[in-house]
């Protein structure tokens, strides 16, 4: 009989059959993997190493093979199971080399389990997909948002030139027409928004938000941003805006950018502020400009501090509160790529605290 005693040493599962298909040798790694011992395995037919459904044609294909014989290498891709012995199935690359010896022709057989590593490469092909998925999506939000956005500049501008031509018209303009004028404007400006942070969303995902730094006083930046919310009390939900900025807080920083950072803080304050008094705090403190938004509204749950900064994300339902959810993670993203950070104080019933911390020197600012 010939001596096999070196595959002992083969890490792989080994299993070497004769020409009629029935086992003459078992390393221990094929004991180990297929829960028999080796004398429960020799002198069998090699199929019972395989599931029942297999069998028929493994017995065919083993007298293919056995007509011509040739080397099979692992890892082709072919799908192959193989079972142990409490019935357990598992995947399995099988290696097969024909062996030619003083006493006859044998197959040899090197097995592995190939399970995890199949699972493995399952979810990464899911994940390949999914961020193909994506990225298709933010492809596609970015192309609409950029069209959209040329009709809904033209709608604001068509209701500008409507609104100062009833405000220069001799004849007095029914109340009713200028309440409309009025109404389509907001409603207009919040689908311009919607389409700003559709934009700004699908740039983020992919990495093209670029700054444009240039000395910035967020003082009067602030009070800028402030001053809509003010003249427009009344649709605001009759919050009393306030800005304490008494000394100028300059910064390099992109001020458009800045600007709606401000805005998004401003109009979350307003959406949740129940109507109360919001104040914004502006101050240069060492090498940082400060930025506090404060309002006394319904205030934020300890468990969803951090949830909010997500992509569409809401601390309330959209049953009483519009948006997408999108404008707090673009405002922390803004504020991280300037090299700051963005934080909130709050508590249910007791309203919340916006603090955006920026670095005021552009070289200062941590890489993003």
């Amino acid at each position: 009989m010939t001596d096999f005693s070196l595959l002992e040493f083969v890490p792989d599962a080994i299993v070497i059959a004769d020409g009629n298909g029935r086992v003459v040798y078992v390393n221990r790694m094929t004991a180990e993997l297929f829960g028999y011992e080796s004398s429960e395995i020799l002198g069998q037919p090699v199929e019972m190493l395989l599931p029942a459904r297999f069998r028929d044609m493994h017995e065919r294909h083993r007298a293919d093979y056995d007509r011509a014989p040739v080397p099979r290498p692992m890892g082709l891709g072919l799908s192959l199971y193989a079972m142990r012995k409490g019935g357990e199935e598992f995947q399995a690359e099988i290696s097969l080399s024909p062996l030619d010896t003083g006493t006859g022709r044998f197959a040899v057989a090197a097995i592995r389990d190939v399970t995890e590593r199949r699972r493995m490469e399952e979810k990464a092909l899911l994940y390949r997909k999914a961020q193909e998925e994506v990225r298709v999506r933010d492809e596609f939000i970015s192309v609409a948002s950029h069209e959209l956005r040329t009709p809904v500049a033209a709608l604001q501008l068509q209701l500008q030139l409507l609104r100062r031509v009833a405000e220069l018209s001799k004849e007095d303009v029914p109340v009713a027409v200028s309440d409309r004028l009025g109404n389509l404007e907001r409603q207009t400006r919040r689908v311009a928004l919607l389409v700003s942070e559709l934009l700004d969303l699908s740039r983020l995902r992919l990495g093209r938000l670029e700054l444009k730094r240039e000395p910035v006083d967020a003082a009067e930046l602030a009070r800028e941003v402030a001053a809509p919310f003010q003249d427009d009390r009344g649709a605001a939900g009759g919050s009393a805006v306030e800005v304490l900025a008494p000394e100028p807080a300059v910064g390099s920083f992109d001020r458009v950018r800045l600007e709606q950072v401000m805005t998004n803080l401003l109009a979350n304050a307003v959406k949740f502020g129940e109507g109360k008094p919001i104040t914004i705090r502006v101050e240069a403190a060492g090498g940082l400009v400060r930025i506090a938004v404060v309002d006394r509204g319904i205030g934020i749950a300890p468990g969803d501090r951090e949830r909010i900064f997500d992509r569409f994300e809401r601390a309330v339902t959209t049953q009483h509160f519009g948006g997408l959810g999108l404008g707090l993670y673009i405002a922390r993203r803004i504020v991280e790529a300037h090299g700051g950070a963005i934080h909130l104080e709050s508590a249910p019933g007791a309203g919340a605290t916006f603090t955006v911390e920026l670095p005021r020197d552009a070289e200062a600012a941590p890489a993003p």
